[in-house]
């Protein structure tokens, strides 16, 4: 009875701790999660900003534009204007230079042929007065003229100029800014173009984080599942110890019935032949007990064994396909860095409740080894002379830490190097 008391004892820490570690894992998961969604709401803010800021860009080179336009049109204006007055002054340069001519041709007429355009010839040769008066001043209107419309000209000529200068200096304002429009364009459009890159980098790393995200929520719905096939165990073991002590007051019971009986009987008779058969009886009903005892003990360990070893590869594989992965340290027994048996030790002590010996070579005789062909998914692999160790999943995979270099992993057994299997779960 003792026996069984202590069998029932450790079988239900067991089948309790296969259940207990997926808090750890849960938390963990958590955490990562809450760190992506971090970084997702870190992103989106970030590249809400550089939005922002690029449609404030965008305005002010829409801006830039529409003044480059306008400043190009007014160019445009004043070297039209420019071109009209270079052609006046032309037309105004070959008149004053013509009416210079003439002017220069009347003085030379009126001093070589002595003409009437000279003074004292047309006085003399008026026939009055009022004749000589009338020429004089003929001679001298159309001298003023001449001159009047010369000295206009010239003037009109200055005035040209003048302006020309100013509108050329006018278009060379114009054109220094214009220049200056264009430099802050580039100078706009290069940071718009930097913006939008900084954007598509945080849509980048949004959509990072977002699969990071997934292959947690993935993760932990796998951790979930093991949960519940270990509560599950739980609720089977507990139905299970329930049949047991069910089967084992009803065998009992009539045992002492028909003990006592036999006694009584036996007694009635002679006490030689009572205690014969007193001895007997309690023998029979002795090995009854012995027997129906050991065939629920046998059951509920076999259900018991099952759950376990199920928990113990629904946690590896979850360790193996755990993000981050989980890299290879020599020594190593975290989730930070584990080695081969850092990840056995590590499994079967979250997923059991179960402590194996540190090293490979030590975990090698933990339990009852067999051939890998008897190896049952959750028993241990001992691989290379010892120096290797894995967890079984059955169809010729495994979980292990394999070296350096190498994260945790589900990979497939390698028949070459196995050397036995130990059955650490009875």
């Amino acid at each position: 009875m003792k026996k069984r008391i202590i069998s029932a004892i450790l079988l239900s820490t067991v089948v309790l701790s296969a259940a207990a570690p997926v808090s750890g894992v849960y938390a963990d998961t958590n955490s990562d999660i809450q760190k992506q969604d971090a970084t997702i709401a870190s992103a989106q803010s970030a590249k809400a900003q550089a939005q922002a800021q690029v449609d404030s860009l965008q305005a002010k080179v829409s801006s830039l534009q529409a003044k480059q336009a306008s400043t190009k049109a007014k160019i445009t204006q004043v070297n039209n204007q420019l071109k009209n007055l270079n052609v006046q002054i032309g037309t105004l340069v070959t008149n004053i230079s013509d009416r210079t001519k003439t002017l220069e041709a009347q003085a030379r007429s009126a001093q070589v042929n002595n003409s009437a355009t000279n003074y004292l010839s047309a006085v003399v040769d008026s026939k009055s007065l009022t004749d000589a008066i009338q020429k004089v001043t003929a001679i001298a209107t159309v001298s003023s003229a001449s001159k009047q419309m010369l000295e206009q000209q010239e003037k009109e000529q200055k005035e040209l100029v003048q302006k020309s200068s100013e509108l050329r200096k006018n278009s060379d304002n114009l054109e220094t800014l214009s220049d200056s429009l264009d430099s802050q364009a580039k100078e706009l459009t290069s940071q718009q173009a930097e913006l939008k890159v900084a954007t598509l980098n945080y849509e980048a790393t949004i959509a990072t984080a977002q699969d990071k995200k997934n292959e947690l929520l993935a993760q932990k719905a796998e951790a979930e599942k093991a949960a519940k096939k270990a509560a599950q165990a739980q609720v089977a073991y507990k139905t299970q110890q329930s049949q047991e002590t069910t089967t084992s007051t009803t065998t009992n019971i009539p045992s002492t019935s028909t003990s006592n009986s036999d006694n009584n009987t036996s007694n009635s008779n002679n006490n030689n032949g009572s205690s014969s058969n007193s001895n007997s009886s309690s023998n029979t009903s002795g090995n009854g007990s012995s027997n129906s005892n050991s065939g629920g003990s046998s059951s509920s360990n076999s259900g018991s064994s099952s759950a376990t070893l199920d928990a113990i590869v629904s946690y590896a594989q979850m360790l193996a396909n755990r993000t981050p992965a989980i890299p290879y340290v020599w020594g190593g027994t975290t989730l930070a860095g584990m080695d081969c048996s850092g990840l056995t030790s590590y499994v079967y002590l979250h997923a059991a409740g179960i402590s194996l010996p540190r090293t490979s070579q030590e975990q090698g005789g933990a339990g009852t080894p067999v051939s890998l062909s008897q190896a049952r998914p959750g028993d241990l692999i001992i691989e290379e002379n010892g120096a290797h160790v894995a967890i079984y999943l059955g169809n010729g995979m495994q979980v292990d830490a394999p070296r350096p270099g190498l994260n945790v992993r589900v990979s497939q057994t390698s028949w070459y190097t196995v050397n036995y299997a130990v059955q650490v779960i009875k």
